[in-house]
């Protein structure tokens, strides 16, 4: 099928493949990265604490070469929040968040990945940290082409949901443009090792 304006699918195959070789250079080029990160959980605390209780921030296992969240999560559990992990479904469904935090339970997943036991409570994420390829500067992110998080952030905002979307990702992931289809979804922000980068896009967080 000849990719269209509107469905720019070969223009993202071909940069996924570049930015998983450049992602793949950064993890091995800066071990520290996840401990800087972890060193700005108060950004993350600021966007759930305005609710009582405060709000769930959700985060990810991580696979392959993507920046680790895992001690963010840990700072945050630290002070107080709850935390969410995935657990992927079948294609074409939006992702299911369940209770978890660094010690309990793991369990196989696809795609080679781990998520919380099914036994875990189902939660409803005030705070979504996404893992990616790459982003740009308006906070369009690449991710690997499944459309799970996409799918998962117009689910929630459709049904009235206050959520806010966060990339995680290496300073170095930032590309000139993603190319953007017409189910993709902005992110808010994205957190780097370096700091915050506010989306240009329309705000989704109020």
């Amino acid at each position: 099928m000849q990719d269209t304006p509107s469905d720019p699918a070969a223009a993202k195959a071909e940069l996924r493949q570049q930015a998983a070789i450049a992602r793949k250079a950064l993890v091995n080029a800066d071990p520290e990265a996840p401990a800087r990160l972890a060193a700005q959980s108060d950004i993350i605390m600021r966007m759930v604490q305005d609710e009582r209780p405060a709000g769930v921030v959700a985060a990810y296992m991580p696979i392959r070469s993507e920046l680790s969240p895992l001690r963010l999560v840990a700072a945050l559990v630290a002070q107080g929040i709850v935390t969410a992990m995935p657990e992927t479904p079948s294609p074409g469904h939006p992702l299911i968040f369940r209770r978890w935090a660094p010690g309990d339970d793991l369990v196989d997943g696809p795609y080679g990945t781990s998520q919380p036991s099914p036994a875990a409570p189902v939660m409803v994420p005030r705070v979504i940290l996404a893992p990616m390829l790459a982003f740009d500067s308006a906070c369009w992110r690449l991710g690997y082409g499944g459309g799970f998080y996409d799918r998962t952030l117009a689910g929630l905002r459709d049904a009235g949901q206050r959520v806010t979307a966060i990339g995680i990702a290496f300073d170095g992931q930032l590309v000139d443009k993603v190319p953007v289809g017409p189910f993709d979804m902005p992110l808010d922000a994205v957190l780097t090792p370096s700091g915050l980068r506010a989306g240009a896009t329309q705000d989704h967080s109020s």
